[in-house]
């Protein structure tokens, strides 16, 4: 049922406290695949992405990533769980028919009865879905990697040792034989890719002497090191002088030209409009609309949406 998506997003709630900041997002993104996401500053865009590599743990609801559950089973997703839980059986012995017994129930209820005196039933029913779906939540993050608005480059380390680092993790994680060896590939991968954005030259610097255009195709290219399935990124040029956001753009261009699914929080409309095959308008924790860049910009149906490009375009 999942696997022709690379990411998979499932009724997402987030609450910090009382404060509810995703209120039932549901989206999927599909192998090479751009996606941008928009909308006003604090509507939940950046808790969506951070949501997606579990970067925020959702509070109710499942991330899939290519068929793989990477968060615990949310019962409220599915139908035979809830059947087998004592809320349903309450609400059927108080003559309820089927399905409005369902509707009636809310996923806190639920997810309130997995901590109490459920019945072996429902456990067994959640434990199968787990064991059955579930990937380990670090590997399921190694599929992706996440580019942020503040670069988050080690000043400590060199340009190429920043790109190194991840990769020679991984390998040590994995024990591979012959450590030497591999660490020779990384750094011809690293070096490929610096030239590939022509800043080869800055391999030996530190990335304090780097101007902030260069800082972030940096960070970019150190994300790309990891072999990723699926690339975010979080404002990647809210952080740059206007004279930079084109260089960091124009290579995000040539990823997407290459086939990698990417998803982008955004306030590059002309960025959002030309690349993506599909634009997300968030707004107070829900998708409001969404749609190919030409409905979302030029036929927009919701009157916030509508409001939110008149100020601007």
């Amino acid at each position: 049922m999942h696997d022709q998506n690379m990411l998979d997003i499932k009724n997402i709630y987030k609450n910090f406290g009382s404060l509810q900041v995703l209120k039932g997002v549901s989206t999927t993104v599909d192998k090479g695949e751009v996606v941008s996401i928009i909308g006003a500053s604090g509507s939940g865009k950046s808790t969506l992405l951070r949501c997606m590599n579990l970067l925020e743990e959702p509070t109710f609801g499942e991330v899939w990533i290519e068929g793989k559950l990477m968060t615990p089973v949310d019962p409220y997703l599915h139908f035979d769980v809830i059947r087998a839980s004592k809320t349903y059986k309450k609400l059927i012995a108080q003559g309820m028919d089927d399905m409005a017994a369902i509707t009636k129930i809310k996923a806190e209820d639920l997810l309130l009865e997995k901590h109490s005196q459920e019945g072996p039933e429902y456990k067994a029913l959640m434990d199968k879905i787990f064991k059955e779906n579930h990937i380990d939540t670090n590997l399921g993050r190694r599929k992706m990697s996440m580019v942020f608005q503040q670069f988050n480059l080690f000043n400590n380390l060199t340009v190429l040792d920043n790109i190194m680092l991840a990769p020679v993790e991984t390998a040590k994680y994995n024990k591979v034989k012959d450590l030497n060896a591999e660490k020779e590939k990384i750094r011809e991968q690293a070096m490929t890719f610096l030239k590939r954005i022509g800043l080869e030259d800055k391999a030996d610097v530190y990335p304090s002497k780097l101007s902030g255009g260069q800082k972030q195709r940096i960070a970019i290219v150190r994300s790309l090191a990891m072999n990723p399935d699926v690339m975010l990124f979080d404002e990647p040029t809210s952080a740059l002088d206007p004279e930079m956001i084109g260089e960091v753009l124009d290579l995000m261009k040539e990823l997407a030209e290459t086939g990698m699914t990417m998803v982008v929080v955004t306030h590059e409309m002309g960025f959002a409009r030309e690349v993506s095959n599909r634009v997300l308008f968030v707004d107070e924790g829900y998708i409001k609309e969404e749609g190919t860049p030409e409905e979302v910009f030029d036929h927009p149906k919701d009157p916030r949406l509508q409001d939110f490009l008149s100020k601007i375009l």
